[in-house]
């Protein structure tokens, strides 16, 4: 039995409260929260206690694992903390808002001798790993074009800091890190990217990146925090042999064309795989407790997340600079 203590009572702290009520190898014993209104009401979910500060659970020799699930700018300091005290960390993306922080990171914790797991749940989605799958068996061919797409409204985050680029990164770096780190998995290293952002009334943003794989794929990636419907995501994947594409606002989501077959409130958007059959934050947590049991590898690597902020940040470069960046 592990015992986790949650650090960040926001939307994702809940979404990871929920998901560690449904397994029984955890128990949530504290959640930690300067708002102590909100550590309270997500501290009842799972009959945990509610703490303003985090030193009685980095004491605490029960807890072997601490969850962040705070703003970015905060990771670094919060990671190093919780290393420090001996504890297993599981941190939501983006690890860091720079390489630096995201190796200090990943070092610190290395040394205290915990594992480290990053929240790139986007690995965990089930039509994403079919398209995943599908591209690494060859099925689709010798892929060429990838489009993917993730837009919604702007996410009310904890004192508006999503609209903070020195604390959120900006949307290239919160939202499209998920994208750049879906290609980084498939198609391997990417060798440069080229973007462009466009701003109304801050923090409205949009962006649009074409990024060029080392292996000769190419990708455009949107990415918008100025659409007033609903929170989306789509993608397509077009190869020598066939296409997948897949839309969460469509009522029948996922399409594959094979030659073979001729054919507003506070807080931010959590979205939950159509596909009902696996629930992608429980399957992730669930998978870094098994790491920690070292029982496993895990899908996601400290590494592998280093890789992801590296693109988005030649992608926020070159949406500064109007040039392509090499990654």
């Amino acid at each position: 039995m592990h015992t986790v203590a949650i650090w960040g009572a926001g939307s994702m702290g809940r979404t990871h409260a929920n998901c560690y009520k449904q397994c029984d190898e955890t128990h949530v014993k504290y959640v930690i929260d300067s708002d102590t209104e909100i550590a309270h009401d997500i501290a009842a979910l799972c009959g945990a206690i509610p703490q303003a500060h985090p030193e009685a659970a980095l004491k605490d020799p029960e807890v072997d694992i601490v969850d962040i699930c705070l703003p970015t700018y905060l990771h670094r300091e919060c990671v190093e903390k919780a290393a420090y005290a001996g504890k297993h960390v599981f941190c939501e993306k983006p690890i860091a808002l720079s390489c630096d922080d995201a190796m200090a990171m990943t070092e610190t914790c290395k040394s205290n001798n915990v594992k480290f797991g990053i929240g790139h749940v986007l690995r965990y989605f089930p039509e994403y790993e079919m398209a995943h799958d599908m591209i690494i068996s060859g099925r689709l061919g010798k892929i060429g074009v990838v489009r993917m797409s993730r837009t919604g409204p702007f996410p009310r985050g904890w004192k508006n800091w999503h609209s903070d680029s020195n604390r959120s990164g900006s949307l290239l770096l919160d939202l499209s890190i998920h994208d750049f780190d879906f290609l980084a998995w498939c198609f391997g290293d990417v060798e440069r990217v080229f973007a462009r952002c466009a701003r109304h009334d801050r923090p409205l943003e949009y962006a649009l990146a074409v990024v060029r794989m080392k292996s000769g794929v190419i990708a455009h990636v949107e990415g918008s925090w100025a659409h007033p419907a609903q929170f989306s995501y789509e993608f397509e994947v077009c190869g020598s042999l066939g296409m997948i594409e897949f839309d969460s606002c469509k009522t029948q989501p996922l399409t594959v064309l094979a030659e073979s077959v001729q054919t507003g409130k506070p807080g931010v958007a959590v979205p939950e795989s159509p596909l009902k059959d696996k629930h992608p934050y429980l399957r992730q947590l669930r998978e870094f407790l098994a790491f920690v049991d070292g029982k496993i590898t895990p899908r996601v690597a400290p590494e592998d997340a280093v890789k992801a902020l590296r693109i988005s940040l030649a992608a926020i470069k070159s949406a500064r600079t109007g040039e392509v960046v090499p990654v």
